[in-house]
């Protein structure tokens, strides 16, 4: 049995990291137990020692349980965003207080720890692997993978199923309280190139993969690194032209480059992670 632990699950959230969890916990052969990161606790770890752990998206876990759990227990860590930093994005601390210098800090030193002392870990994409290793030389000998955006069956599947034939004149860009979304910088895009857009806020994700393959085109610009938007792979999958920057981190690697490459390489991740992870049991 698995223990999967996580701030936010699908049923509490809907964003691309929580997609991605549950399209890996759907696959998985063994039962998966999910735990909220606010509610883990010492002594919950120690009545489950014996299990593997997978750890998610962890900000709400203290220090003190991160350590505890490098020491005593085998996981691996799925790493979404940049969590060495307090902002969890570097750009986005330089942004707001000019600097950043985590990986010096307390937090950044027991992240990188915690990452260090792993079974596996996992990073979205070549870029983000690439950048780990060079903030932290020591996790090059760690062993890593670059697993990107999982997707479902179930999701493939309803891409696949939806009528691309008649695209809008519309270009789309996320209304998103995430500074990371680039909301600002897609509306000043659109307005500089006189663009004809709708602005998507709070739909289901079904009806925003509806909005997408009724529209011609994508603007996602964020302000800094990206690891693998979920919402530039579906764009793309839609046939919309993509209007995006180099903060788009997945956005170079090869199997991104052509529609079908895309349905190939989605189509394994899952599989692909868990037969990685039963080689640790």
């Amino acid at each position: 049995m698995y223990v999967f632990v996580s701030d936010f699950f699908l049923e509490d959230t809907l964003g691309g990291a929580e997609l991605t969890t549950s399209a890996i916990i759907k696959k998985s052969s063994l039962p998966v137990q999910q735990v909220k990161s606010g509610d883990l606790t010492s002594e919950y770890i120690r009545k489950n020692k014996n299990k593997y752990w997978i750890f998610g998206n962890f900000s709400k876990v203290p220090a003190n349980i991160l350590l505890f759990v490098s020491q005593n227990l085998n996981y691996s860590v799925i790493e979404y965003d940049y969590k060495y930093c307090d902002y969890r994005s570097p750009e986005k601390h330089i942004f707001f207080e000019m600097n950043c210098n985590c990986e010096k800090e307390k937090g950044g030193k027991i992240v990188s720890i915690f990452f260090a002392n792993a079974n596996s870990l996992w990073y979205m994409s070549k870029k983000q692997k690439d950048f780990y290793e060079e903030k932290f030389s020591f996790l090059k000998n760690q062993k890593s993978f670059v697993l990107s955006s999982v997707f479902s069956f179930e999701t493939l599947q309803y891409i696949r199923n939806l009528n691309i034939n008649k695209k809008s004149d519309e270009w789309i860009f996320l209304d998103s309280d995430s500074w990371i979304k680039g909301s600002m910088a897609a509306h000043k895009y659109s307005i500089e190139n006189k663009l004809k857009t709708k602005i998507v806020k709070n739909l289901p994700h079904q009806q925003i993969l509806v909005e997408l393959a009724r529209s011609k085109g994508l603007i996602f610009l964020p302000p800094g690194m990206d690891t693998c938007p979920r919402i530039v792979i579906e764009a793309k999958l839609l046939e919309c032209e993509l209007a995006i920057n180099n903060n788009v981190q997945h956005a170079d690697e090869e199997w991104f480059q052509d529609k079908q490459k895309i349905y190939d390489y989605l189509e394994h991740r899952a599989s692909f992670f868990w037969a990685e992870i039963n080689k640790e049991i």
